[in-house]
């Protein structure tokens, strides 16, 4: 029989003193050290070492006042200083290549850039694509899924400083595409068909960062005929699930993020803005 795989070796300690730190991270305040201790499952006494401790450093405070305890300083220099390590592209990597193998399309995923939209990582489809996708390649803001993501999401001062590339536009598909902002948020979803590319249709989900901001954009682009645009089909379940997956790692508040289809009623016609 195969050995199993060596478990590394651990501090249990430190492991039953972060039970205190998951107690005071899921508070909507601070908490007294009897209910901290009773929410983490151990002895008031105990508890009290771990929070002397937490507190010296700085990872736990305690109000002088109400002699509650909360979260401290260093929490916030951690959390800030993982918010600087995390590179969008090297989360979504998995989430991306899980979404290629479940759908056989085409999946990138886009950032805000200076002109708008940019595709910054993807992953080619099953089946070769008959159409240009590349990395750096800045996508329309009104024509294309991706970019009415974006545009349901953004300022409108950012949304106005690239406005002046959309030269191919014109007011009406704008005018659709902005009437369609509403559903979109709804749904955290975005369809397009043949938009862009005759024969070739997408969805695409925003990805929110800790703060609730839209941080990037999951796609996936096939032939209009391959790909499933129902909106409570199973792509564009896969697509949602996807951008919730990326959301959650960059510490998106749970609560932000669309979790139930079917809980969604009076859906418009699949693509937002397809001209008639």
């Amino acid at each position: 029989m195969p050995r199993a795989a060596r478990q590394p070796r651990r501090i249990q300690s430190i492991e039953v003193g972060f039970r205190l730190i998951h107690v005071l991270e899921a508070a909507g305040g601070k908490l007294p050290l009897s209910k901290i201790a009773e929410l983490a499952g151990m002895p008031a006494s105990k508890a009290h070492l771990y929070m002397a401790s937490f507190t010296q450093l700085g990872l736990v405070e305690q109000d002088p006042t109400t002699m509650r305890y909360g979260l401290g300083p260093y929490a916030l220099q951690l959390g800030a200083a993982a918010m600087r390590q995390i590179d969008v592209a090297q989360v979504s990597r998995d989430a991306l290549n899980s979404l290629q193998t479940a759908t056989g399309h085409l999946v990138f995923l886009s950032i805000w850039g200076n002109r708008g939209p940019v595709i910054i990582s993807k992953v080619d489809s099953t089946v070769e694509v008959l159409v240009s996708v590349r990395v750096g390649h800045v996508l329309p803001l009104y024509r294309a899924a991706t970019g009415r993501v974006f545009l349901a999401y953004k300022s409108s001062a950012a949304i106005q400083h690239v406005e002046q590339f959309e030269t191919e536009t014109d007011q009406a598909t704008k005018e659709r595409a902005e009437q369609s902002l509403d559903l979109i948020r709804q749904r955290q979803l975005a369809f397009s068909d043949s938009q862009i590319n005759i024969g070739f249709a997408s969805i695409s989900a925003p990805i929110f960062d800790y703060a609730g901001e839209i941080a990037a954009a999951v796609t996936v682009l096939g032939m209009k005929n391959d790909i499933n645009l129902d909106p409570l089909g199973p792509t564009a379940r896969l697509v949602s699930a996807a951008a919730t997956s990326i959301s959650l790692r960059l510490a998106c508040p749970p609560e932000l993020l669309r979790t139930d289809f079917d809980a969604i009623e009076g859906l418009l016609p699949i693509n937002e803005g397809r001209t008639r």
